[in-house]
Formats: C-alpha cells, structure tokens, sequence
C-alpha cells in the first residue's frame, strides 16, 4: 500500500494472518531507509533503525491506519456520526465506503473502505472539518495468503528482543504536579503524567499523555533559560495528520504540545496549561 501525506509518497508492504492461535502483523517501508514493526498478538517489535530494536508488551503499531484497526466500535458510535456512503473498487477489490464524522470539530474525520466480503480495510482517508485530505492509507495490491502461508511462518519464527514492559523500559521521575491543563477536546483524559529527559538533553521536563482511546497527544513542560528574550514564539511543524505546536511563552514556560490533532486543537490545549503553584 501507500502512505500519502503532504508531498510524499511511502510505499509499504502490511502482511496480516494467523500462526497456531498468534496473530502476526507486520509492516514494512519499501523505499529509503528500511523501517519495520512486528506484532506477534499485543507484542510489537519496533525495528526503525539498523542498530537499536526493541519489543513491548501490550502495544501495537504505529500510525492511525492501526489505532482504527484496534478501536472498538462503541467508541467510534458514541464520538463520531457513521454513514455507508457507497461503493468503490480498490486495489481491484469492492469495497464499502463508511465515513466517520467526528462529533467534535477540534478533531479529525476518516473515511474508511473496507473489502465488501471480509471487511478488510482497503483505505483509508483523514480529513479536517473542512474536507481536506490531510493523511491517507490506500492499498495497491490486495492478496489472500493461504492457510498456511510461508510468509506468515517466516515471519512467527522471526527472533525478536525480549519483550518489556513500557515501565521497565521507560523510568520516569515522578510528576512535579504544578500544571493544569484547562482545556481538552471531548473524550481526552490524562493517562500519564511524570518528569523525563528530552532525546539529545540533560534537561529535565514535565510530560503529559493524553488520550481519548484513538488519538494521544503528548505535552512537553519546562522552563526557559533565564538569560532568555521573555517574549511569545511559536513554531509549527505538520507531517500528515500529526501536528507539532512550541511554543516560547512570556511567563518563561516552553511547551511542545505533539499529536494527532488540527493544530488549532493543539494550539487552544497549550493557551489552557497553566500553574497551580
């Protein structure tokens, strides 16, 4: 399949099946640098560069395309508006249409195309409130393995890094607790809150996972240098739906606020932290 976004194009290659009661999924870039990610049922093996790999327990793969996959349809019903919208051919396959209008215009819409006898999904479309296409999944080639189908052997024989726990793996400190965060789209909560190390510093931040079971943003906290201008900066970054917001505040706060959210969403989060002591 393809991964659109932007000016790019990433051509990848998802193999999907069933190994002695195990599920394998494995997904593939096909161009530049090889990336690859091995899920063996919630086990997940993250390979994106040729000398470090790791494998975590209960987690799964990357990108929106898998968070629809692994969301359940109670919570699609009760956040989003769901309409069969017709029928299309993709990768030579019939495939139902069904969009999904986000209940809350601070978030993304999808449109999905599932094979019309299995229910496979053939594509798939992000769009913001206003139509436009910001991401989209669509697969080229669609083939039914065999039963017992080599390739899904090769790959439930493949070795892998001992798996670990995200808490093992990842030691944060605890939470400072002297931030709140006074808004968030409908549906968001924290699910994790502590102090780490930014990739590449010494420096210690404040961190914030939010998630509404789909979508997770994450929310970086820490204070500016004192030798620095005390002046409102804001740098925007956007790679298909993820949205990057950081922001240099008057009040001597950084933040980088990073998710898969229009960048308004982002943005109004941010304008909402504020110190509780």
């Amino acid at each position: 399949m393809v991964h659109l976004f932007q000016n790019s194009i990433e051509p990848l290659r998802l193999t999907h099946g069933w190994n002695n009661n195990t599920e394998i999924t494995h997904l593939l870039t096909l161009s530049g640098r090889p990336t690859e990610y091995l899920g063996k049922n919630t086990q997940v093996t993250f390979a994106e560069s040729a000398e470090v790999s790791y494998t975590l327990k209960e987690s799964q793969l990357p990108g929106l395309w898998f968070s629809i996959l692994n969301c359940s349809p109670e919570y699609l019903l009760s956040n989003y508006d769901v309409v069969r919208t017709g029928k299309t051919r993709i990768a030579g396959q019939i495939a139902q249409s069904v969009r999904l209008t986000a209940k809350d215009e601070n978030k993304y819409n999808f449109i999905l195309w599932l094979e019309q006898k299995s229910g496979v999904l053939l594509r798939l479309d992000v769009s913001d409130s206003q139509g436009n296409v910001v991401e989209q999944y669509m697969g080229v080639d669609f083939r039914f393995l065999s039963e017992h189908s080599p390739n899904i052997n090769t790959l439930a024989s493949m070795k892998v890094p001992k798996a670990e726990a995200v808490n093992d793996l990842y030691r944060a400190e605890p939470a400072s607790r002297q931030w709140s965060i006074g808004w968030l789209p409908s549906g968001f909560k924290s699910r994790s809150v502590d102090q780490h190390k930014l990739v590449g510093s010494d420096e210690l931040v404040d961190y914030f996972l939010l998630s509404d079971g789909l979508v997770d943003v994450s929310v970086y906290i820490s204070r500016q240098a004192e030798n620095t201008s005390r002046q409102d900066r804001e740098q925007i970054a956007v790679h298909g739906a993820t949205s990057i917001l950081s922001l240099d505040r008057k009040d001597g706060i950084n933040l980088t606020v990073v998710g898969e959210l229009p960048l308004n969403s982002l943005r109004r989060i941010a304008d909402t932290i504020r110190r509780t002591q």
